[in-house]
Parts: C-alpha cells; sequence; structure tokens
C-alpha cells in the first residue's frame, strides 16, 4: 500500500529537520527498517530507517531542504501502484496571504506605529531624516503637536543611539546557512545565557598523577575527570539538578553528557549512569560516542537526558574559559589544557603538570559554597586518584 514517508520527530523538542542526504534512489527497493535517508536535526546528523517496504517512488524533499516534523518526505508504494493522489498531498501549495494595502496618508504627513503600535503623526521631513540616519522611527518619541514626530527628534534620538553595523557585501564572503544544528545551538546557547544567572569560578588541578597513569592505560583526561564529577555529583547532589517553574529537580541518577566537537558544532552525547562504571569503562563508552558523532550515527537517546556536562577545550589548546551551561542542567565543568607548570611542593620549585578546571553554575540554584565545595571535591579525587584500590571515596 502506498504511504508517505514522513519527517519524524527524533528528539523531544525537534520541530524541523534538514536532509542531508537519500540513502536509496527514486526507483529502487526498500526494506522495512533500512537506512533510507540521512537528516540533520537540531542535535546531530542522524539516518532514519524506513518505516516500510517497496520502491521508492517519488522523493519530494530534495537535499539540502528543510522540513517540519510530519511533513511528507517521499513515498513508498508498489512497483505499479497509483501514487497520484499522495503526490497531490505531498506537494500541496502553500496558503499565500496577501497584505491589505494601506491607506493613503496626507501628502504633508505620514504616520507611524510606536513601541506599544499606537499610531503616531511623523513630519515629511522627520521621515526623510529617519531614512538617511538610519533611524527606527517605531523607537522615537514624538515631541510636536499631538506627539508628532520632528526633525528635531530624529536628529536626537540619532545624537544619543550608535549607529547600526555596516552592511555586508554577501558577493564579497562564503555564505554558510544559519540552519539545522548551528542555529539550533545559538538558540539554545542564548536561551542559556538569557535564563540563567551563570557564574564561573577555576581551580587548578595538579594532574601529574593521572598522566603518569595514562604513559601506560592511554585513558582520555576527560574520562578520569567524567568519573571525579560522579563521585562529586554524589556529594553534592544540587549540582546535579534542573529547574522546572517553580521546582528543582534533584536527579538521583546520574548521567554525564560530553560535549563532542564536529565540523558544524558541538554535541553532546551523554554517557548514562556514569557514576556505576570505572573510568576504563567511561573511556571506551566517550570514545565509542565520538565515533557515532564525527559518523552521524548518534541515536536520539544518546542524545538526551544528561544532567551534568563536561567539556574539554583543553584538548585543542584552551587554558582555561567559561562554558555555558547546557540547560536545563544548573552547572556545567570545562576542562582547560594540561601543560607544564611551575609549582612549588615543601618549598621547592617543580614542575607539575597542571590543568584548570572551571565550573559554570546557575546561581539561582546553587549557591556559591557547594558550587567551590564541589570543584574542591573533583580536584582532590582527581589529584589523590590512585589511593583506595584505584579510586578515591
Amino acid at each position: 500500500m502506498a504511504e508517505h514517508v514522513c519527517l519524524p520527530r527524533l528528539s523531544q523538542d525537534m520541530t524541523q529537520g534538514r536532509i542531508v542526504k537519500w540513502l536509496k534512489q527514486e526507483g529502487e527497493a526498500v526494506k522495512e527498517g533500512d537506512p533510507l535517508v540521512s537528516i540533520e536535526t537540531d542535535k546531530a546528523v542522524m539516518e532514519v530507517p524506513s518505516p516500510g517496504s517497496g520502491i521508492l517512488r517519488r522523493v519530494l524533499i530534495e537535499p539540502g531542504q528543510d522540513a517540519d516534523v510530519g511533513t511528507p518526505l517521499a513515498i513508498l508504494a508498489g512497483a505499479g501502484e497509483n501514487i497520484d493522489a499522495l503526490l497531490t498531498i505531498g506537494k500541496a501549495p502553500s496558503k499565500i496571504v496577501v497584505a491589505p494595502t494601506p491607506p493613503q496618508l496626507s501628502s504633508h504627513e505620514s504616520t507611524h506605529s510606536d513601541r506599544s503600535g499606537a499610531r503616531q503623526p511623523v513630519s515629511p521631513v522627520a521621515r526623510r531624516i529617519a531614512r538617511e540616519l538610519g533611524v527606527d522611527l517605531s523607537l522615537v518619541e514624538g515631541t510636536g503637536a499631538g506627539g508628532l514626530v520632528t526633525e528635531g527628534d530624529v536628529r536626537s534620538f540619532a545624537s544619543q543611539t550608535p549607529p547600526p553595523p555596516a552592511r555586508e557585501d554577501p558577493s564579497n564572503a562564503a555564505v554558510i546557512p544559519f540552519t539545522g544544528l548551528r542555529r539550533r545551538i545559538a538558540e539554545r546557547l542564548s536561551l542559556s545565557r538569557h535564563t540563567a544567572a551563570d557564574v564561573t569560578t577555576v581551580i587548578d588541578v595538579d594532574m601529574t598523577k593521572i598522566a603518569d597513569l595514562r604513559k601506560d592505560s592511554r585513558l582520555s583526561y576527560t574520562a578520569y575527570v567524567v568519573r571525579a564529577v560522579t563521585q562529586a555529583l554524589s556529594a553534592f547532589p544540587i549540582l546535579n539538578a534542573s529547574l522546572v517553574g517553580d521546582q528543582i529537580l534533584v536527579k538521583r541518577d546520574i548521567h554525564i553528557g560530553v560535549a563532542v566537537s564536529l565540523d558544524r558544532g558541538l554535541v553532546v552525547p551523554v554517557v548514562r549512569f556514569a557514576d556505576r562504571k570505572s573510568v576504563e569503562e567511561i573511556s571506551r563508552e566517550i570514545d565509542a560516542l565520538a565515533v557515532r558523532a564525527q559518523e552521524g550515527r548518534l541515536t536520539p537517546d544518546e542524545l538526551t537526558g544528561s544532567t551534568f556536562t563536561v567539556t574539554n577545550s583543553g584538548a585543542f589548546g584552551s587554558l582555561l574559559f567559561t562554558p555555558i551551561i547546557n540547560q536545563p542542567e544548573v552547572a556545567i565543568l570545562g576542562m582547560g589544557k594540561v601543560a607544564e607548570t611551575p609549582a612549588v611542593r615543601d618549598g621547592q620549585i617543580v614542575v607539575r603538570q597542571v590543568m584548570y578546571l572551571c565550573l559554570s553554575y546557575d546561581h539561582r540554584v546553587v549557591d556559591g559554597a557547594p558550587a567551590v565545595q564541589f570543584l574542591n571535591a573533583v580536584k582532590r579525587r582527581l589529584e589523590e586518584f590512585g589511593k583506595e584500590g584505584g579510586e578515591v571515596s
């Protein structure tokens, strides 16, 4: 039976996706569960399996195009089956809304909506000056009779307002579409900055013992940090929380998001129940998730549900930075690079392997004292790693 292949909701907050590549060609036989199309969502690029078996009769949305969740992407049908009805539905034209023609204005005076939506009179000279100076008349308060915006009002406003940025010439630049994962990253980070009362505190950690351990194990620094974080979260659970409405939800389980850098942006796959895993298990899982992220094979479950995030900017040479909280979590830990650094030990200057840890936390939920105590707990566990059977209690 002929059917549409529609864009599925691949994550809880997904509203739109971009077609990256069709993995089957028109006219090709498809079995249920076969990889059919590669979709870029707000989190990653994922392969979507075919919902049924048949022939891929028609592709409705081409690679590079965006579509809303539920939009028909293609038609799956038998070889000789009539698909005209589905073609009509899939290609239905958008409804066009025509704006009404505005009423004619007097040649001596025009009007403009102010910030409240009310119509305010604007003198012809004021309107011309506003065009020349790039002034938004809706922001100008009129001082003339009846609230008339005068030339003086416009010039006064322009003198107190910084000029708009110069218009860029797109023909002299490489254009990258601000869509898909890149746009979603921007939206989430902007939401975090406008929502959380974020504070960042930094601490130095002597990683010399762990650097020595890595000579034989080659486990990642990130894995050691994640392990130490899970132990510290057990002692300071307020950092393993989220703020939802008027409720602070302190999570019982510890799922650590680990930021992975891709060419098109960052994704944050999740190490679930990280507190129940050894550093070796954590390291292997992080490596496997990073490979699947690069190949676009992460599943929605692997990209959702983190309760705390760790991000390693030090892998690219950063000394320290201020990471942005991954909403709706209340904290994120940033790792700087591990570098040889002079330090004082027993009154002597020695060379140690030192790393800076940068904790950003939401001050609406987490006070400064538990935040710093948590950070010190992570530091102690890293510096004393190897005691008590290879772990620090």
